[in-house]
């Protein structure tokens, strides 16, 4: 991508500054996670709906993700298939994939440790919603297992709380609270593991 004003460029997967004024800069990430339309609606009422009607319809593929394509397999490594689909968390330098097949070994839910950080990693399969979070709440750390309630959620150990996949405690002890974000996102391998070689990959336990 370049912008505007400077003409900088800018990576796409990890927003960082490659040439230009502001090279070496990158862009904070955010959570943007990906829901049902009626989560949405229901958690912000009065949202605005982006029209399809523009003049720019035609800049806009169809959107494909995770299907084999030639061209994407040369990049990465084999560790997985090229168009597998990891959620990719970074901490502090350190990046770790894991795989969207593992988390029906993990019921939704992976407590781990990533460059010395506690961290949850979700993945809701209705919404196909894929995020980690810090596991810290006033500098302890939680654990968390999928609890049984209608929809995705969590339920951590130490207190019973309920927590969904933006990372709010909806229930409980620890109602209201929200874990914080960790960048992280839904990508395919080939692309994840070409931009950071030394990533390592999580593996369920079997």
């Amino acid at each position: 991508m370049r912008d505007h004003e400077t003409g900088s460029v800018w990576t796409q997967l990890d927003g960082k500054a490659t040439d230009g004024a502001l090279k070496g800069e990158r862009l904070e990430m955010i959570p943007m996670p990906q829901m049902t339309w009626g989560e949405w609606k229901s958690a912000h009422p009065d949202t605005l709906v982006l029209s399809p009607n523009t003049p720019f319809s035609d800049r806009y593929g169809a959107v494909r993700i995770g299907t084999f394509n030639p061209g994407e397999a040369i990049y990465g490594d084999d560790r997985l298939d090229a168009n597998a689909l990891v959620v990719g968390v970074e901490v502090d330098g350190e990046f770790k994939g894991y795989p969207i097949a593992e988390f029906a070994r993990s019921g939704g839910a992976v407590n781990d440790v990533l460059a010395g950080q506690p961290v949850l990693i979700i993945y809701d399969e209705a919404s196909q919603t894929g995020m980690a979070y810090s596991s810290l709440v006033d500098g302890s750390a939680l654990e968390f297992d999928e609890s049984n309630h209608d929809g995705f959620s969590v339920t951590d150990r130490q207190t019973g709380s309920t927590w969904d996949a933006q990372g709010r405690a909806t229930a409980g002890e620890l109602n209201g609270r929200t874990l914080e974000f960790v960048p992280s996102f839904i990508s395919e391998w080939y692309g994840w593991s070409a931009y950071h070689p030394d990533t390592t990959l999580h593996a369920a336990e079997r």
